[in-house]
């Protein structure tokens, strides 16, 4: 009995060591190191590192939450594992919130501690896979169609149309590769030899995020055999009012026909095949021309592709290049305003359009002399034209991926030149000048004349006390004058007056009857005497005598005496003193 019980004591005593240090060994558990999460479109990896003397027996498990919950939730994928790394996908999560991670250390039933890692945005941190690619070939062609990085994801979902793509392509016999880029997930390669074998290679590219991912596997493939009919080339369309204009090159024969399909823009846009989603054109499908003409309301989206194909009994060709139209460049409205303002030389050109459709549109103006037929072309959304004449502006419109092709007309503007401000103001100032010139000159003419060349005719102060017309004012001077004898009148009932033309030496004689004067004059002998001895005016001298004489009795006043002529003199001055009568 004693041997048993000291046997279940030396094998719990030889068993403690096995214990004990489980138990030490869980107080000392270390968490795990450098944790790293790195993602590629929804695929998770996380790894960590942990010490080297405690791998044997130890596990690992990871948690995360997001920002919108705060509890931890289990990885599925990464529960006691006995690995340094998990991979798993979260494609439940929102990728545009912060996620945080956790991973900790267990053995037995010990656990370390947590060791948690910083929060991040799992769209910001993903990187992008290569693309998928697949090819297919043609004679001179090969058709690549690419499936954006995280076809089916969370990450990438809403970035797909953002992708541009970079194929990378050669001669699997040479070195020499070129570069295409391609924003659609199906990329014609045109221009290749028949039965040649080339290699290429794609890459996606997100440009606002500025991230790429590495390029994909290298594919080849072979063209096929020539084909006996050749693909339509050079597609171009134009517009004729309400219509599209297709026109293609093509050297084709009496018997062989084209037809042309339509595809939305949008559906180039996704992934998948699109050989059931092009339509047919009515007016183009069964055509003998290199040419077609189809209304516009046949094509319901604002962009569109075009294709054509040609064919000759049981012959036919591969589609050719597809044709990118954007309808806003050949239907444009057209301007609500043209407004030009002529400044001398200069033609200031405005276009005002609300509508919103020409948003990014360039205008085309062409202008010229109305007497020449030299026309000028400037391209400007606001443009400033130079010209000196009167001018007719025609404006043309344009959109940047019209490529220099007329698209829609405006209206004819015809306007005459004219001056500026300042020309006009020049002008003013010269008229003014030429005024201000020409009244100084008149001013000193008009003074020249009246120094130089003074009038005939007196002073209008003198000249209106005289009541003769002017030709009788006139004095007649003579080599030898006739001398006037006057006599006083005393006798207010008789006057006699004896004229005699004698020299003038001869002395006066005169009869006096008394110095009183009557008021009364006569002068009988006047029309004869008048008419002998020619007009005389009125002197302040004494008759007969310079002005030096002095007056004699029976003169006026101020000495004045009358010529013989006048009959009938009143005076206030003749009642006081005899008249002379001459």
């Amino acid at each position: 009995m004693l041997a048993v019980v000291g046997a279940a004591a030396l094998v719990l005593v030889a068993g403690a060591p096995w214990v004990l240090p489980s138990a030490a060994g869980g107080e000392n558990l270390k968490p795990p190191e450098n944790i790293d999460v790195y993602i590629i479109d929804d695929n998770y990896t996380l790894k960590w590192s942990s010490h080297g003397e405690s791998m044997g027996s130890v596990t690992f498990s990871a948690e995360y939450r997001t920002k919108d919950e705060a509890k931890w939730l289990k990885v599925p994928e990464c529960q006691h594992t006995t690995r340094t790394k998990c991979e798993f996908s979260l494609l439940d999560t929102n990728v545009y919130i912060k996620t945080q991670f956790r991973v900790r250390a267990e053995e037995g039933n010990s656990t370390s501690s947590w060791n948690e890692v910083d929060p991040f945005i799992p769209f910001y941190t993903a990187h992008m896979s290569p693309p998928e690619v697949r090819l297919e070939a043609e004679d001179k062609a090969i058709l690549v169609h690419i499936s954006p990085p995280g076809q089916d994801g969370n990450v990438w979902a809403l970035e797909k149309p953002s992708f541009t793509y970079t194929i990378r392509i050669w001669q699997k016999s040479s070195s020499d590769k070129k570069t295409i880029n391609s924003t659609y997930y199906v990329e014609k390669i045109p221009e290749l030899l028949p039965e040649t074998t080339y290699c290429l290679e794609v890459k996606a590219i997100h440009p606002s995020l500025k991230k790429h991912s590495n390029y994909s596997t290298v594919q080849c493939i072979s063209t096929t055999v020539a084909n006996k009919m050749p693909v339509p080339g050079n597609l171009q369309v134009d517009a004729q009012g309400k219509s599209y204009v297709l026109k293609w090159d093509y050297i084709a024969s009496a018997d062989v026909r084209f037809r042309a399909q339509w595809l939305p823009g949008y559906s180039k846009s996704s992934s998948g095949s699109r050989s059931d989603k092009w339509k047919p054109i009515p007016t183009c499908a069964d055509v003998q021309t290199t040419h077609c003409v189809f209304s516009q309301d046949t094509v319901y989206t604002g962009t569109f592709f075009l294709r054509v194909q040609a064919s000759e009994g049981n012959h036919t060709s591969f589609w050719s290049e597809e044709k990118f139209i954007d309808s806003q460049i050949y239907i444009l409205p057209p301007p609500q305003s043209i407004t030009v303002t002529a400044m001398s030389d200069t033609l200031l050109v405005y276009v005002n359009c609300q509508d919103s459709r020409c948003d990014g549109l360039n205008y085309e103006i062409i202008f010229w002399e109305d007497t020449s037929n030299t026309k000028i072309m400037s391209s400007s959304p606001g443009s400033v034209l130079r010209s000196s004449s009167p001018v007719t502006a025609t404006l043309h419109f344009l959109s940047y991926g019209c490529s220099h092709k007329r698209c829609a007309d405006a209206h004819t503007v015809c306007i005459l030149g004219s001056f500026s401000t300042i020309w006009i103001i020049t002008g003013l100032g010269v008229v003014f000048f030429s005024v201000m010139v020409l009244y100084a000159l008149r001013s000193v003419w008009k003074y020249l004349c009246h120094v130089c060349f003074p009038p005939l005719k007196p002073p209008r102060s003198i000249d209106e006390f005289f009541s003769e017309p002017p030709s009788k004012n006139l004095v007649l001077l003579t080599a030898e004058e006739h001398t006037e004898r006057c006599f006083i009148i005393e006798n207010t009932d008789t006057v006699a007056v004896e004229v005699k033309h004698a020299p003038e030496e001869d002395l006066r004689k005169y009869s006096s009857q008394t110095s009183q004067d009557s008021g009364n004059y006569s002068n009988e002998e006047e029309e004869s005497v008048g008419t002998e001895s020619g007009q005389a005016v009125l002197s302040k001298a004494p008759c007969g005598g310079p002005c030096s004489v002095p007056s004699p009795p029976g003169t006026l006043e101020d000495g004045t005496c009358f010529l013989g002529n006048e009959k009938y003199l009143q005076s206030p001055a003749l009642r006081t003193e005899p008249a002379l009568l001459c």
